[in-house]
């Protein structure tokens, strides 16, 4: 998720952003290291102190199974640390048997990328031809918005987040003088953790026959959708006007990402075409062999049981912050929460409250969300109990009344 602020030059936001990455790290809630000390999900260690972590993005604790670790360690014997050769030579065998395994996931023709990122900047620029134009939500990732600034001659227009009657406005309009226009979200938003609508997008492919869709939906990876393609592909999957970036980090727990089309033809365009998959680093063997083992879990019979005990834990955070009067910035189903609070500088005692009470939580600030907007975020994962969860909703309310933002109990 990506704020940029209008009317300031790119060095002017880049000046912006320094700033506020300063004062973040000043405040002791930014540009942190972790301990080098053992490492199993369910807590971390900074400058000494044991932490519950509710800060992370593996939300199915994959990266503790013995299978990806088992994985990893039988790659390296086999292929050594890397394969150093450029894809438009020579693709390690891993790709087509981890490829094959995505297709099954997922029902659609996989690319897998070097990372979600990379794989905005290789499709993109492929994808998005002369004649088209772009409507943008405004809280789209980063990477989204990076990749978007690489094309040329192309109009973009940055709708509010959510607005889907201005997304419409720019589409009628848009269409009038371009032969394609290009919506592009996420599925599931980085920060606030609330859901692309899916439906209303749905229509809007049924209404406007030149829409095409791109959707970056890399944080419903794996723990949502059959088989853990996501919240996009479960919906939207099968229409070869859309097209879905998937992330096999995260909660997919390897490394790299994946784009998932409908049209053969196009996933093969975008292999031949994109920048970054001629001319970048390939994603190493240990990485690719983790990313295999993880796709296997996903289609084994209990991997569906797996996603639920997240969803019991995410349903405990709703239920106890209701009960708690802990003023969430949605209810979604999602296993990332923000508690808005104001500005940065009312947010960071709070964040450094929760450290002293034994939890890690993130600070959600600019650049990630808009000047005046920052909060509370954190996350759930099966590394965390429900014991933990109360802890830190108990915590976390107690912080809240105590700096003055609003607590309804």
């Amino acid at each position: 998720m990506a704020h940029s602020a209008d009317g300031l030059a790119p060095a002017q936001l880049v000046d912006a952003i320094d700033e506020s990455i300063r004062a973040h790290a000043k405040a002791g809630v930014a540009l942190q290291t972790a301990d080098d000390v053992d490492y199993h999900g369910r807590s971390l260690s900074l400058a000494g102190q044991q932490l519950l972590n509710f800060g992370g993005c593996s939300y199915l604790g994959l990266e503790q199974r013995p299978e990806l670790k088992d994985a990893v360690i039988e790659a390296v014997r086999r292929y050594g640390t890397q394969f150093s050769m450029s894809r438009v030579y020579m693709d390690s065998p891993l790709y087509k048997t981890l490829e094959g395994a995505l297709a099954t996931m997922t029902g659609g023709h996989a690319l897998v990328t070097a990372s979600t990122t990379l794989g905005h900047i290789a499709a993109l620029p492929v994808l998005v031809r002369p004649g088209d134009a772009i409507v943008m939500d405004r809280f789209a990732h980063a990477s989204l918005h990076t990749a978007v600034a690489l094309l040329k001659g192309i109009p973009i227009v940055i709708v509010n987040h959510g607005r889907m009657e201005q997304v419409e406005q720019e589409v009628i309009r848009l269409a009038a003088q371009h032969e394609r226009v290009w919506y592009l979200g996420d599925g599931l938003y980085s920060m606030e953790g609330d859901f692309a609508p899916l439906a209303s997008l749905a229509e809007l492919l049924q209404r406007h026959p030149q829409v095409r869709l791109y959707l970056d939906d890399a944080h419903s990876t794996s723990w949502l959708g059959r088989h853990g393609r996501g919240h996009v592909l479960d919906v939207l999957g099968g229409n070869e006007r859309v097209i879905v970036a998937l992330s096999l980090n995260k909660a997919f727990s390897a490394g790299g990402g994946a784009l998932i089309f409908a049209d053969r033809q196009e996933r093969d365009r975008v292999r031949r075409c994109g920048g970054p998959l001629l001319f970048g680093g390939p994603v190493q063997p240990p990485l690719l062999a983790a990313a295999v083992a993880s796709a296997r879990l996903h289609l084994a019979p209990e991997f569906a049981g797996l996603q639920r005990e997240l969803i019991t834990r995410i349903e405990r955070v709703n239920a106890k912050a209701r009960e708690l009067g802990i003023p969430l910035a949605n209810h979604d189903v999602s296993p990332i929460f923000f508690v808005p609070c104001g500005p940065a500088e009312r947010t960071y005692p709070i964040i450094r409250g929760l450290h002293e009470r034994g939890v890690f939580v993130c600070l959600g600030a600019f650049p990630a969300v808009p000047h005046g907007r920052s909060g509370v975020r954190f996350t759930v994962s099966v590394h965390n109990t429900l014991d933990d969860v109360d802890h830190l909703l108990g915590a976390l309310a107690s912080e809240l009344r105590f700096h003055g933002v609003v607590c309804e109990h």
